[in-house]
């Protein structure tokens, strides 16, 4: 049987976004599209009802059966577990420390690693619906501060603990990058998560993959007058008078080891192609779709870094990245050997094997 593990993020900004109906709208378009009558299930995770919908789709004697079976064993997430303030007439919701009882992504893993050690090899969809950044998927929101807060009585006032390190935060319920390597994952753990996976299986990131600081560079980089879509020599040097402060901290923080030290003029950065090839490469591999596409062993799609997703229109919406990257889409599939979706939401497609290497002299 086909497996699809579909998550339900949190609209953690209370705008009325229902990314259920999303997990909902997957699996109705899977099943329409499913002519050969292969039997398949689906397992929704909702983080803001904290309920586990399984439905199973079976074809005996050709004839359509589908069977729905719910759990809630998590309790549901919504404004009372955050703080609220308004800064500038705008509402901001901060999740509360201190929260027990609720879903959380090590969940979503655990059913992963479950159908690994269950039936190998049936997961053909393991879908993220939620807001997103380039950290991965936002479920809830949580933070990860690398203490944990608690109350010892007769006390009242917290008293924090700082974690060891790469421990997961207790207070924390979202994905992070750490979550792939001990202690959350070690190797056997690691090695059930992988054996889920159909050898076409992925996964899918669907919200938005948008540090705009990124987005900027290589919107300067893409409007310089030196630059093509496609064809242009590694070395080819291009001279930045228009970098603000932001934009050279990144560029030197992730090109340390080749400039070798700050711009020496940073109202006049000259950088060869090559090097900003190399900055775009290492910021895709300090993403979470990288990360969890090498975890999984399988591809997985999402938003190329400095591109943000919105919600289809029509019927059975589902999301896709802002069409108008247009430029952001060549440079990637261009230089960085990026394709996208087959589906044509103009999500990447992120290789396990993805790799950066550093040029020669």
């Amino acid at each position: 049987m086909k497996q699809y593990v579909l998550v339900a993020g949190l609209d953690y900004e209370f705008k009325g976004v229902n990314f259920r109906l999303f997990c909902n709208n997957r699996a109705k378009r899977i099943i329409l599209a499913n002519r050969k009558k292969e039997d398949l299930r689906f397992i929704i995770y909702d983080f803001s009802k904290g309920e586990v919908l399984t439905h199973e789709v079976t074809y005996p004697s050709g004839k359509k059966t589908e069977k729905l079976s719910s759990a809630t064993p998590f309790k549901p997430v919504g404004k009372a577990n955050y703080d609220r303030t308004v800064v500038a007439g705008t509402a901001h919701y901060k999740f509360k420390d201190g929260q027990r009882g609720l879903m959380s992504v090590l969940d979503i893993y655990q059913a992963v690693r479950q159908i690994g050690k269950d039936d190998p090899g049936t997961l053909v969809e393991l879908s993220f619906f939620s807001h997103a950044w380039h950290g991965g998927p936002i479920l809830v929101n949580s933070y990860d501060n690398g203490v944990v807060s608690t109350i010892i009585p007769p006390a009242t006032t917290p008293v924090d603990t700082p974690l060891p390190a790469g421990a997961r935060d207790p207070d924390d319920f979202d994905p992070r990058i750490k979550d792939f390597t001990t202690p959350t994952m070690d190797a056997a753990a690691l090695a059930e998560f992988k054996k889920a996976f159909a050898t076409d299986g992925y996964v899918w990131i669907w919200g938005c993959a948008f540090p705009r600081v990124v987005h900027e560079i290589l919107h300067k980089v893409e409007h310089h007058p030196s630059y093509k879509n496609r064809g242009l020599d590694d070395k080819k040097e291009f001279t930045f008078k228009n970098f603000r402060a932001n934009h050279a901290d990144v560029l030197e923080t992730y090109l340390r080891p080749e400039l070798g030290g700050p711009f020496p003029d940073r109202k006049k950065i000259v950088l060869k192609f090559e090097l900003i090839k190399l900055f775009i490469c290492r910021v895709t591999t300090a993403a979470y779709t990288h990360h969890i596409a090498v975890a999984a062993g399988v591809k997985a799609y999402g938003g190329v870094m400095g591109t943000y997703s919105e919600y289809d229109t029509g019927p059975l919406p589902l999301m896709n990245v802002y069409k108008n990257f247009g430029p952001h889409f060549t440079f990637y599939k261009n230089y960085m050997g990026f394709t996208f979706d087959p589906e044509g939401r103009r999500y990447g497609l992120y290789k396990p094997a993805f790799t950066c290497v550093a040029p020669g002299p």
